[in-house]
Formats: C-alpha cells, sequence, structure tokens
C-alpha cells in the first residue's frame, strides 16, 4: 500500500513539475514530498532543464535557496534561545555595536524575526557601498544602513524586510560566537545530517565552489556583476555582504530541506528535542492579525501560496528564486519545490498561479 501511495504522489507530482516546465513557469524543478507513516517517507521527482536546453534537471540539483535561508536562520537563532545564549527580547545594540540608536539599534530578535522592527521591506544598497563587496568595511556599512531605513510613510508593522534579516542574522552570529554560516552549520543542518546537503556557497573551497557552478540549477543574468549566476547568490545585498547574510545565501537540494521540514514536524508534534516545542509554538503562533511569524509564514484565508487543501496552521516561506517550503502539521505533511522560475529574467511571475494547484494537486494524490 506504501509503495502505491508513493507511486501515485510521484506520478502526479511529476505531471504537475512537467506542466510547469511546458507552460514555461520555469525551465525547471525538484519536488520533495515527505510524510510519515511510521518512520518518514520522502517522495522526490525532478522535470525540465538546469537552463534552456541544457542538461537535465536531478533529484539531486541544488537550488539556489534564496529567502529560505531566513527559515534556517532563524531556527538557529531559536536554538540559541533554547541555550540561553540570547533572548527574544535582546536589543540588537546590546550585542551588534556597530549599529548604536536609531530604528535598527532599538530593534529585537523578535521584531526582526518577525518583520515587526519598522525596516524598510528592501534597500539597493549593494549600488551604495562604498568598499569592496564582501569585505569587512562593506559589511559594516551595510549593516548600519540597513539600520537607518525605515517603512515608507503610513506602512505598518509588519512589513516583510529583507533588511531586517541582514541584521538578524548578524545578531544570531554575534550572539554564537563565530561566523553565520558555521553557527547555522553547527545549529541547524549538523544536527539533521543535512549539512553536505544545505551550505552557503561562498563558503565552499575552490573545488566545491566549481562542482556546484556545474550541478546547480542557472539563476538569471545579473547586471550589476555583468554574468549569467549559476553557483553563486542571486540577491545582490547578499552578495555585496560577501554572500553569507541572514536573508539569502544558502543553496540546498529539495530532500534535505524536506528532513528540515520534518524535524520542525516532529518538534512541533512532541518526536523531537531538536527544539523545545513551546518555543516553537511560540514561533508559529500569529501575533496579530498578520500571518507573518517567526521565522515563517502563515496560511492566509485566500489566496495562500500553500492552495486551498492545506490545514488552516500550516507554516512555510517562499524564496525570490522560485522556492518553497510548506508544512503542514495536520497532515503531518511538508512539501518543498525549488526552481529556477527567475532564468531567464525575474519578470516571470507565473509561478504566482503554479504553487498553489500544485500542493492542492499533490495533497489530493497523497489523500491524507
Amino acid at each position: 500500500m506504501e509503495q502505491e501511495l508513493k507511486q501515485r504522489v510521484a506520478r502526479e507530482a511529476t505531471r504537475l513539475l512537467e506542466a510547469g516546465v511546458a507552460g514555461q513557469v520555469f525551465p525547471g524543478g525538484v519536488a520533495c514530498i515527505g510524510w510519515r507513516e511510521e518512520e518518514p517517507v520522502y517522495v522526490e521527482v525532478a522535470a525540465g532543464f538546469l537552463e534552456k536546453e541544457s542538461g537535465p534537471v536531478r533529484t539531486t540539483t541544488p537550488y539556489d535557496l534564496a529567502s529560505l535561508t531566513k527559515t534556517f536562520v532563524a531556527m538557529a537563532g531559536l536554538r540559541l534561545v533554547a541555550a540561553e545564549r540570547i533572548t527574544l527580547d535582546s536589543r540588537v545594540d546590546s550585542v551588534i555595536h556597530d549599529i548604536r540608536g536609531g530604528i535598527g539599534g532599538s530593534a529585537t530578535l523578535r521584531s526582526l524575526l518577525g518583520h515587526r522592527a519598522g525596516l524598510a521591506a528592501w534597500g539597493g544598497l549593494y549600488l551604495d557601498v562604498p568598499h569592496d563587496p564582501g569585505s569587512a568595511a562593506a559589511r559594516r556599512w551595510i549593516l548600519s544602513e540597513a539600520g537607518r531605513r525605515k517603512l515608507e510613510a503610513g506602512q505598518k508593522p509588519p512589513v516583510y524586510s529583507d533588511l531586517g534579516y541582514l541584521i538578524a542574522g548578524e545578531l544570531i552570529a554575534r550572539a554564537g560566537g563565530d561566523k553565520l554560516d558555521k553557527v547555522v552549520t553547527k545549529l541547524v543542518t549538523e544536527p539533521l545530517k543535512i549539512s553536505d546537503e544545505v551550505y552557503y556557497a561562498a563558503t565552499l573551497s575552490p573545488d566545491k565552489r566549481s562542482i556546484l557552478a556545474r550541478d546547480a540549477a542557472v539563476t538569471e543574468w545579473c547586471e550589476w556583476r555583468q554574468r549569467l549566476l549559476r553557483g553563486e547568490v542571486q540577491d545582490e545585498n547578499c552578495a555585496a555582504f560577501g554572500g553569507v547574510a541572514g536573508n539569502a545565501g544558502m543553496f540546498g537540494t529539495a530532500r534535505a530541506v524536506a528532513v528540515f521540514g520534518r524535524a520542525l514536524l516532529d518538534v512541533y508534534h512532541g518526536r523531537s528535542d531538536f527544539l523545545p516545542q513551546p518555543l516553537l509554538v511560540e514561533a508559529l503562533t500569529p501575533q496579530d492579525d498578520s500571518t507573518i511569524l517567526l521565522g515563517w509564514d502563515g496560511k492566509s484565508a485566500e489566496d495562500s501560496s500553500a492552495g486551498r487543501r492545506m490545514s488552516p496552521n500550516s507554516f512555510g516561506h517562499l524564496g525570490f528564486t522560485g522556492t518553497s517550503i510548506w508544512c503542514d502539521p495536520v497532515r503531518d505533511l511538508v512539501v518543498v519545490l525549488l526552481t529556477n522560475r527567475v532564468y531567464p529574467s525575474r519578470a516571470n511571475e507565473r509561478i504566482k498561479g503554479f504553487r498553489p494547484g500544485f500542493h492542492d494537486g499533490v495533497i489530493a494524490a497523497l489523500g491524507r
């Protein structure tokens, strides 16, 4: 029975991915659908090409996770809270002395992870940084500038903020006593045994970076860097920051991201001590009328990228490059979709219509 179920889910997921490729939603993509019987069950499928008419996508193809990075960084932050290395209400300026005063300095880990610090959604800091990208001086300038950028007049929190997560990543790194990539590896990917498949691309050795540039899906042509990006972070602010930031920079495979989601579902249901259950439940509890949670997004009542079939208390996250993860505690289900919808152009937004139908189709096939 289990094998028949896996085959049915694989057929439907493959059909949907192939329809996405044919409809030019993305050149290629990988999906991993995971649920639990007595043990975790994962179904992996792939379709399409790494770029137009190039090599085929495989289930092991790494993708630029984009803002899915935020979920890994946020959970590293929660593990530091659990270890009493920092609190959710610790102020930024008590840890990062480069950000003193102003809206960024008074922000807390809680307000940053929940996009409630009053910081602007985004800003092209990479265009104005007066130092070499990735240098210590560039990092200091970007942090300081990000901490000054307020919401536009008339806006009120919560407002999804990439700049807030740039600061959150640095706050978590300093609380963890190491560089952010090492903190995330030590606290999240190594304990889950996925550190070989989820990582910051900028920290790889030259040999591994060369392999990633060969195997990863292409993202897009970058006007700022004047090259086609493959195996290096698409997000320009993260690149100017050195490729390791709280808002972006991680690459990964669909299965590894699904293992991460499974770990959180197991915490939610009291089956794992990866995080204290009350702390995760607190992070996933809506603070106001918004769906924005701590490190995650909840399912909106209408037009959710999770589709119609996922339960109301599902949690997930999207990535600009065409990536997503959704976890449904009621079905004990995680669905990861990794694509490079930004190739050849980020103007292609067909994935907004594709994602809900994909999730609905997979859940219908699963019959849970």
